[in-house]
């Protein structure tokens, strides 16, 4: 077939559809010359529209990232502040106590706990009690092979009650009282040294 010179096989503002049988698959091209493509140019409008938005988009986490920007802490300060320190009764620190315990898997048969599971242990080192010299030997005598010479940590466990947190309890009110009852030793066996001499 042999057309005319001015002739034109598609109109200017169509497009071209391919169907490949053996892909199942859909192609789609513009006809060279053809009119500008009006689906394009309303996706171009509506991405303009969307980065407009994103642009005014508040992030929920917009404090947090102001106030790491003005190098602030949590509590509101600019400078590190050191917590207080909590003392025991006894004038010992929190911090410098050490707990241990074990911890099994979990267990299928009845009691379903194992020997010694609650058992709590705390370790403190002789240096952390405020005692002074004659203190300090009284105390020994009151805890005996607790106290580890070499290592100079003293080391008491509680197994007495079937929770851990009242284990902790339990072995915190025993060192409050052994050190309390060294303090009131030691001063007694100062007065009678006073008293004699």
């Amino acid at each position: 077939i042999v057309l005319p010179a001015n002739t034109t096989l598609f109109p200017s503002s169509s497009i071209v559809r391919f169907y490949n049988h053996d892909y199942r698959s859909y192609a789609s091209t513009t006809v060279e010359g053809s009119a500008p493509n009006k689906r394009a140019e309303t996706s171009r409008g509506d991405n303009n529209n969307n980065n407009s938005k994103s642009s005014a988009y508040v992030s929920p986490f917009q404090e947090i990232f102001d106030t790491i920007q003005q190098g602030k802490t949590y509590l509101g300060t600019t400078e590190f502040q050191i917590p207080e320190t909590k003392l025991l009764k006894c004038g010992i620190p929190e911090h410098v106590l050490k707990f241990k315990t074990t911890a099994y898997g979990r267990f299928l048969e009845a009691p379903y706990v194992r020997p010694m599971e609650h058992c709590v242990t705390l370790q403190v080192a002789m240096r952390h009690i405020p005692l002074t010299e004659v203190e300090r030997l009284v105390l020994k005598e009151i805890v005996g092979t607790r106290l580890n010479d070499e290592t100079g940590v003293l080391q008491l466990t509680s197994s007495q009650f079937g929770s851990r947190i009242e284990n902790k309890r339990h072995v915190v009110s025993m060192l409050e009282r052994a050190v309390e009852s060294a303090k009131v030793l030691a001063a007694r066996v100062e007065e009678e040294a006073k008293a004699e001499a």
